[in-house]
């Protein structure tokens, strides 16, 4: 989310313990995100939120799942402070963003170009959140050098390559599994806990820590309203379920991206007790990559990125050339 960032993992839980709803805040620091739909090529809508500078140098930001692009709204000051303007599009279905055919992660790169077409981005960097950077890996790998560097933080981790099913913390596992399998139920399931959400929002962001460390809960905690910190998950649901669930199928596939295509830059950080997505999923991605490097958060956890953000956009701003 914009106040608490989910990747594919955990959040979940607050489907399992009490069913909520999120709203996120925008940077002006309101209840509700504001966003603006962009049409792209194909006849497609994207939704697209944005922080930081309107004049920096661009940056795609890449939530989790389940989220959407106003789960970044505390990237706005420190943005401003680098000169980055941090663009955050819902995926296909996500949102109000088209729904749109995409069996493999790798398509996404397709779509981001087509994006940063309509918004007359010729270059560019990346950052992939949690069940994002999967997504980012595949716009380094499928772009070129129009990706001038990415950063991997908490990154999950490709199931089947050098990540298992059995890696997900309970929560995900149940609904990745109802995604691949029961799709409709998968739907029906994520529609209750949205209006859950919505009902009972201090419920659902005490139950959404529930698998997190206390230093997460005590970052959940600095984030605002529970209606603020849950934005990013009743956003994402704001016209379907349905690409929530695509997404959540499409991370547990083999994601058809080449790695030793990414020519530029990778930068991986993670918290090493992040108990959404295993550090060793990073470990396993470094030796992958042919130019990467790592920072840790020793002993910090899933949400770690919040408290880090500057030293993360401070990094990626190095790269801007």
């Amino acid at each position: 989310m914009e106040g608490i960032p989910t990747g594919q993992v955990g959040f979940a839980s607050g489907m399992r313990n009490s069913y909520m709803r999120i709203r996120f805040p925008t940077a002006a620091h309101a209840d509700t995100p504001r966003a603006q739909t962009v049409h792209a090529a194909a006849d497609r809508d994207v939704t697209v939120y944005e922080y930081g500078d309107p004049l920096g140098s661009p940056v795609f930001a890449l939530h989790g799942t389940p989220a959407c692009g106003a789960g970044f709204d505390w990237t706005d000051s420190p943005a401003r402070d680098c000169g980055l303007r941090i663009i955050a599009p819902d995926r296909p279905g996500i949102g109000r963003s088209t729904r749109v055919e995409m069996p493999a992660v790798a398509g996404y790169a397709v779509e981001l170009g087509a994006l940063a077409d309509a918004l007359e981005i010729d270059r560019f960097t990346v950052l992939g959140y949690s069940g994002g950077g999967p997504y980012a890996l595949a716009a380094a790998a499928g772009l070129g050098p129009r990706v001038q560097s990415t950063a991997i933080v908490a990154g999950a981790g490709e199931i089947g390559a050098w990540a298992t099913f059995s890696d997900l913390v309970r929560s995900d596992r149940e609904m990745t599994w109802l995604s691949l399998h029961a799709p409709v139920v998968a739907r029906a399931a994520l529609r209750s806990a949205d209006f859950a959400f919505r009902l009972a929002p201090r419920v659902a962001r005490w139950s959404a820590g529930a698998e997190l460390l206390e230093s997460d809960r005590a970052v959940m905690r600095e984030l605002g309203s529970p209606r603020r910190a849950l934005a990013l998950f009743t956003q994402a649901l704001a016209h379907s379920s349905a690409g929530v669930v695509d997404d959540y199928a499409r991370l547990a596939r083999p994601w058809g991206v080449d790695l030793g295509e990414i020519s530029t830059p990778v930068h991986c950080w993670h918290g090493t007790a992040d108990t959404l997505v295993p550090f060793a999923h990073t470990e396993a991605l470094l030796e992958r990559l042919p130019n990467a490097r790592l920072t840790t958060w020793p002993n910090e956890g899933h949400l770690a990125l919040i408290p880090h953000v500057g030293d993360v956009l401070d990094d990626l701003a190095a790269t801007i050339y």
